[in-house]
């Protein structure tokens, strides 16, 4: 299945208002915008695999776990551009742990389609690849947060 033109989610490069994109201070935020990026596009590739997955689905629960599924998937992009937009300490935790979140859910809805027998193990086992993959430069971006002077008013990070 030729899956190039079946993600309708922005690319990274779509989003060029980065609040710390100041002129001549670039290379100083390149690092941390490569790691995002590549996050994101992995984000990206899990919904397109999410979308693919959904199709697959048969069985009494189908609709039910198609519309939980894709809830999960597509919150991963927005919560990632919404941590990078406001390069806030706070807003990166409070977005990484919906963004765990998420993604977590949705690995054990794709896990639970298969022990329901709602879907085939090569096509759990691509979706949950795809969120092992996710996982692992979702750990890389969120170690190298730094935090800032502004302080979270419930006190949580």
């Amino acid at each position: 299945m030729d899956l190039a033109g079946m993600n309708d989610l922005p690319e990274w490069d779509d989003f060029k208002h980065f609040r710390y994109d100041e002129e001549g201070e670039h290379w100083k935020n390149q690092p941390k915008l490569e790691r995002a990026k590549n996050l994101y596009n992995q984000a990206r590739q899990v919904y397109k695999y999410a979308v693919v997955f959904c199709e697959t689905l048969k069985g009494e629960m189908a609709d039910m776990t198609k519309s939980l599924i894709m809830q999960n998937a597509m919150m991963l992009c927005p919560k990632i551009m919404g941590a990078e937009g406001g390069d806030i300490y706070v807003l990166r935790m409070e977005n990484a742990s919906i963004i765990r979140t998420n993604a977590r859910e949705l690995e054990t809805q794709v896990k639970a389609s298969y022990l329901y027998e709602n879907c085939s193990k090569s096509d759990r086992d691509v979706v949950v690849a795809e969120i092992d993959k996710f996982r692992e430069l979702f750990k890389i971006w969120v170690q190298h947060f730094e935090k800032d002077d502004f302080e979270d008013d419930w006190g949580l990070y």
